[in-house]
């Protein structure tokens, strides 16, 4: 007989059609961790509710034990999917893999097989019986030994979910304790009805009352997923270091929105934890969005910021993060900021000072050439006037005293921002394309093969360069007709080569070659090469062969350098 209890029947409808609902938004988000077991839990529901329905509505018995045998799974699978849910919201789901997840259900598939074979033992359901339900003739179960160890399976499964959800209640912040309360009560509410059905506990203690608890249950997940970002904004695992310590931390998910921050990051940014958490990070922070991912960048990435707050100008160092998991590809994004006032206050000391010395030394570079070109120009008169030859060999010498001491004056106007600013990371092709048109290259081919290659150096990173091609022209003879520049991994590092083919260095000058003073000119070009790369940790050396060209060696140490092998 068809039963007419059309309230019971609707109420099912509408916790069906929201469980169904929950499942399609779920699949929307699949990509989320945490709602893959989401979905499992609001497709079992379904089957689960809608199966029921067809219980309720059919007076045949072999009907109803047909569909309780296609039903049961679902049924089973339901305290495992709450489980699954609870691992990821609290941080665990490193225990759900491809070997663990099948552990689950070897329980469940065992007692599938005992459902469907129980004509043949009796062992699971020892009799069925007519009742009463709102006006219609359902079809009960009278329990046998196994159901009551699976059922204890399944409760002890639930209990352990809902204490790893309860212990969020205890450590988290207010939006994820919200959130811990309704995963607690969507879990209790069903397991409860549950257990009255199967204790036979008053006011039905006969009828399953569990699907018309999944009702409620819908309800308090939609407004999770509605108000409290669940599963959107799922909490990191917390600790006593994450919120005292002094930096601040914003936690972003892959589409850079907000899951987390510490009470740092609310100071710096003047943003509430309840009030950043499931907005995107240039919400919070504006100066963020200049940090969002680029393709052609990989790994940390960096800015200094400055904030106003509370009348004083703070600095802050803030680098993002990609949150990599075993190689699968970023899972998020850690945006720290350091406070680091002190120390951009010294800095900005140290270039005010600077740039005073800078002033003077110009001054007095100025006022010496003066005096130098004066000198030189009496001793060029002098020398006109002059008719012992004796006479005219010392004011040669003079003379040339003169110009060598005025090179060296004018040297010391390119190099005397030497380490004067922060090192800044440098391209290498841009370097090298800058001073293409600075030398002489006499028709000599200057090739680059770097890449998209960095290299953390002092500004004047590009006096390196231009002296190394500087020389080769100067010194590399008739032969010389190409300079190449490349770059290849070594123990870690990265070894920057400058090569040319032209007649190379001697033995004998090799070893003196990066001495202050030693060559023709200033004897400092390459001195104060080595220093200048020597500001970042970077070496030089040289590693040609004597008659097979000049071969440099520059080796920046890993951390130095980033987008090896990135192509423009």
């Amino acid at each position: 007989m068809i039963i007419n209890s059309s309230i019971a029947i609707l109420l099912l409808l509408i916790a069906g059609t929201i469980s169904l609902l929950l499942a399609y938004i779920g699949w929307q988000n699949r990509a989320q961790t945490i709602v893959q077991p989401f979905i499992l839990l609001m497709a079992a529901e379904t089957v689960w509710i809608f199966g029921y329905v067809v219980e309720l509505s059919s007076s045949s018995l072999d009907a109803v034990i047909l569909i309780n045998n296609i039903e049961y799974p679902a049924l089973q699978t339901v305290p495992i999917a709450w489980l699954f849910i609870v691992l990821c919201f609290t941080g665990r789901e490193q225990y759900l893999t491809r070997r663990t997840v099948p552990l689950f259900f070897i329980i469940p598939a065992i007692v599938w097989v005992l459902v469907l074979t129980n004509p043949l033992h009796h062992l699971y359901y020892t009799g069925f019986y007519e009742s009463s339900f709102g006006g219609s003739t359902i079809w009960l179960y009278e329990h046998g030994p196994l159901f009551w160890i699976h059922i204890g399976y399944c409760y002890l499964v639930t209990l352990i979910a809902l204490i790893l959800a309860a212990g969020r209640l205890f450590v988290s912040t207010e939006l994820y304790r919200r959130q811990s309360i309704l995963l607690v009560c969507a879990a209790c509410i069903p397991a409860f009805c549950n257990m009255a059905y199967v204790f036979q506990i008053a006011p039905f203690p006969q009828y399953d009352m569990t699907p018309f608890a999944f009702l409620a249950s819908g309800i308090i997940l939609a407004v999770g997923l509605l108000r409290y970002q669940l599963f959107s904004a799922v909490p990191v695992a917390y600790s006593l270091v994450f919120y005292t310590m002094r930096d601040g931390v914003i936690v972003t998910n892959n589409d850079y929105r907000v899951i987390d921050l510490n009470p740092a990051a609310e100071r710096i940014t003047g943003v509430s934890s309840h009030d950043a958490i499931g907005k995107m990070v240039e919400e919070v922070f504006p100066l963020l969005a200049s940090l969002r991912e680029d393709p052609a960048l990989s790994g940390e990435r960096r800015i200094e910021a400055e904030v106003q707050k509370e009348g004083f100008l703070r600095f802050y160092d803030v680098a993002v993060t990609p949150m990599d998991r075993a190689g699968a590809g970023p899972s998020g994004y850690l945006c720290l900021f350091r406070d680091i006032s002190e120390r951009k206050g010294s800095e900005l000391a140290l270039a005010q000072a600077n740039r005073k010395i800078g002033l003077l030394a110009s001054i007095t570079r100025h006022d010496l050439m003066n005096k130098l070109m004066a000198v030189g120009s009496y001793l060029e008169l002098s020398r006109e006037l002059a008719t012992d030859p004796t006479q005219m060999e010392y004011l040669d010498r003079q003379l040339g005293a003169v110009n060598a001491m005025g090179q060296q004056i004018a040297f010391t106007r390119e190099y005397e921002q030497l380490g004067a600013k922060a090192p800044v990371w440098q391209q290498v092709s841009s370097v090298i394309n800058r001073i293409r048109n600075q030398v002489d290259f006499h028709g000599v081919l200057l090739e680059s093969s770097t890449g998209l290659l960095e290299v953390y150096a002092d500004p004047m990173l590009e006096k390196v360069f231009y002296n190394l091609f500087d020389n080769a022209v100067t010194y590399g003879g008739d032969g010389l007709s190409e300079i190449t520049v490349s770059c290849h991994r070594s123990e870690g590092d990265i070894v920057i080569v400058v090569e040319d083919n032209g007649a190379g260095i001697t033995p004998e000058d090799k070893e003196r070659l990066f001495e202050r003073g030693f060559g023709k000119n200033t004897g400092l070009g390459l001195f104060l090469s080595r220093e200048i790369l020597a500001i970042t940790g970077i070496r030089i050396e040289e590693i040609g062969e004597p008659g097979h060209g000049a071969r440099f060696g520059i080796r920046v140490p890993a951390g130095k350098f980033r987008n090896v092998g990135l192509r423009p």
